[in-house]
């Protein structure tokens, strides 16, 4: 198999400050994304051992 450049530029990974205080708006938000993904297993977690009083709940 023969392999031609195509041209697609591989994209840089994502890196926190090292002091963990957010430098810009990007620095920002890509902290908040990864907070809430970090906890987004426990979230569910907890999500499933409360109640609900069935389909009426949800609304």
């Amino acid at each position: 198999m023969t392999m031609t450049d195509t041209g697609v530029k591989p994209i840089p990974a994502y890196t926190p400050p090292a002091d963990g205080k957010p430098r810009s708006m990007v620095d920002a938000k890509w902290m908040k994304l990864t907070r809430s993904a970090r906890h987004y297993m426990e979230r569910r977690a907890k999500a499933r051992k409360e109640p609900s009083d069935g389909p009426e709940a949800r609304r």
